[in-house]
């Protein structure tokens, strides 16, 4: 499994398809739950509003959530809910690994892979991490935006 975006990138992929490079796109209606693992336990995530995915020439890619919420709710009912009109920019390069960055507010959605465990963050500010051409993690987290781990919000 690979690390997904966001649930704006999410949501983009299940609403979009990809289509010729355009410069700009008009988001679409999202209206989308689904769940996550964390640690040791399921998160459910609820994201509606709006995303979209904008195709840019030299493979690249930008996922955007005008007006994008998101709720999160653990097992025991416990929830945090966000919005999340961020943006992430993919940058696929020639080897077939991506550079990816999200600028803003972005709920990030974290496989487990690498000897980390799955897991749901909130970043702010930009933050950068690498994907290896499989999906797998070349880097972590870095830049200068904050992260904080949104399942020990709602964990029991």
């Amino acid at each position: 499994m690979k690390r997904w975006l966001a649930p704006l990138a999410i949501a983009a992929g299940l609403a979009t398809g990809a289509g010729p490079a355009v410069a700009a796109a008009t988001p679409v209606p999202v209206d989308v739950t689904f769940t996550q693992p964390c640690p040791t336990f399921d998160a459910t995530l609820h994201a509606t509003g709006k995303g979209g995915t904008i195709v840019l020439p030299g493979d690249r890619l930008t996922f955007t959530g005008p007006n994008l919420r998101v709720t999160i709710t653990g097992p025991t009912g416990k929830s945090v809910s966000y919005v999340i009109t961020g943006a992430t920019h993919v940058q696929i390069l020639p080897d077939g690994s991506q550079n990816v960055t999200a600028t803003g507010r972005n709920v990030i959605l974290v496989p487990q892979a690498n000897g980390h465990q799955a897991g749901l963050f909130l970043t702010v500010g930009t933050v950068s991490w690498k994907l290896n051409p499989d999906g797998s993690e070349n880097t972590l987290f870095s830049g200068k935006g904050l992260v904080t781990d949104v399942c020990q919000l709602v964990a029991p």
